[in-house]
């Protein structure tokens, strides 16, 4: 499957179904009243996190994601029904972002609400009263929230292995835990992030195989800087470097690596390391550990060789006692985490001149009464009107120098003003 780790979608939540007017006919039934029934609620959008999912390859796809709208209301009081709420499943660890602002991050399986429906409309009983008894009122369903946001994956792994291409980390990966990642004799072989269970004793982790690094790659070469922000939620970094090949240089290469994560991310070098030593049954091996460890007197190395499958349990057990001082030493890398509370600013009200007698009016305001108020029955007219007279909608029109017999827009509403009625 395709790896992708970044999208843009457009997510809406479903809109409110609509209230009608209606009134009770029925047969023998005298001064039937008004029964008009109020418009259900939109569906809500959430995204819930998949452990089964490692790339956001189905949004690249399919990008537009709309929840149910709410069913209009029927006579005889008929509530419409509620639009059913749409669950996405997304990647563990994916990221939502919204002009830039994290604004949801799914790190668990629980559900996260993305996008909320609209309201569904009133019918007329609810407008029904003392001085008007048979009201021919009803209100539209509002529409559900929109969004476009931009979704970054970053997986969510508790070790990450990182090492020079065809450093073995692949052929470690399949020989602790399930997975079956590609195994081949040329540098990288893998080209996105693996993920594996490791079963120790009772417990359990997941390790993540991530595409070889190599000398700046924090500057885009290579491709270290597509997959570096995947080691960002690792808990412990494990490197996997090649003794054994004579053309080798595991001091450097080590160096290569930690100086690459320092560069990526300065919290990244401070994260609890293992150091595996690969390919001990070829015979450069023992010279290259003992050059290292002159370099390296306190670095622990796990002796390894992906051919003969020795010290797993070794490798095992240092990757589940580094993941456990971690978790008590709560080494957190920062992920722009901080709350955000994001408003979106209303657009004012405006009014523009189309030509020489036609204007129109704009803003989210007008907008919001123009989609809520139709305009299909007197008492609605005179409701529709009384909401733009408070919006300051008639004194901005007098103020702008329209002429009575101008034509006025809001939207695909028009009327011909006459100062003396307004």
């Amino acid at each position: 499957m395709k790896f992708i780790d970044e999208v843009n979608v457009y997510v809406q939540g479903g809109k409110g179904g609509d209230g009608i007017i209606s009134f009770r006919r029925e047969a023998n039934v005298d001064k039937g009243g008004p029964d008009g029934g109020d418009g259900g609620n939109g569906g809500n959008v959430y995204f819930q996190g998949d452990p089964g999912q490692n790339t956001l390859l189905p949004f690249y796809y399919q990008n537009k994601i709309i929840a149910e709208p709410g069913e209009n209301g029927k006579p005889k009081n008929a509530f419409g029904a509620n639009g059913k709420d749409l669950i996405v499943k997304v990647p563990l660890g994916t990221m939502v972002y919204l002009d830039n602002k994290l604004v949801a991050d799914v790190i668990s399986e629980e559900k996260y609400l993305i996008a909320r429906g609209g309201k569904g409309g009133k019918g007329n009983p609810r407008f029904k009263s003392s001085r008007n008894t048979a009201p021919r009122i009803c209100e539209n369903g509002t529409q559900g929230e929109k969004f476009d946001f931009h979704l970054v994956l970053k997986v969510l792994a508790d070790v990450g292995f990182v090492g020079k291409p065809s450093a073995g980390k692949s052929s470690l990966l399949s020989q602790i835990s399930n997975a079956k990642p590609k195994i081949a004799d040329y540098d990288f072989t893998t080209l996105v992030p693996q993920l594996g269970l490791v079963k120790f004793y009772e417990n359990s982790f997941v390790v993540a195989d991530l595409p070889g690094l190599i000398e700046k790659a924090h500057e885009g070469r290579g491709l270290g800087i597509q997959f570096l922000k995947h080691i960002e939620r690792c808990k412990v970094i494990a490197h996997i470097i090649d003794f054994g090949s004579i053309e080798k240089n595991p001091v450097e290469d080590y160096q290569i690596i930690n100086n690459e994560l320092k560069n990526y991310n300065l919290k990244l070098e401070k994260l609890p390391q293992v150091v595996i030593a690969n390919k001990n049954d070829l015979e450069a091996f023992e010279l290259h550990k003992e050059e290292f460890l002159k370099v390296y007197p306190d670095v622990k190395l796990i002796d390894y060789s992906a051919l003969l499958e020795d010290n797993l349990d070794e490798i095992k057990k240092a990757l589940w006692n580094s993941l456990e001082l971690a978790k008590k030493e709560l080494v957190e890398i920062p992920e722009e985490k901080e709350v955000v509370v994001i408003t979106l600013n209303k657009k004012p009200i405006e009014i523009t001149k189309l030509n020489a007698d036609t204007w129109e009016i704009s803003g989210d305001d007008v907008y919001e009464v123009y989609e809520k108020i139709p305009v299909i029955s007197l008492d609605n007219l005179w409701r529709f009107n009384a909401k733009l007279k408070a919006l300051g909608v008639f004194d901005l029109i007098k103020d702008s120098g329209v002429n009575d017999g101008d034509t006025i827009k809001i939207r695909d509403y028009e009327f011909v003003w006459n100062s003396d009625e307004f």
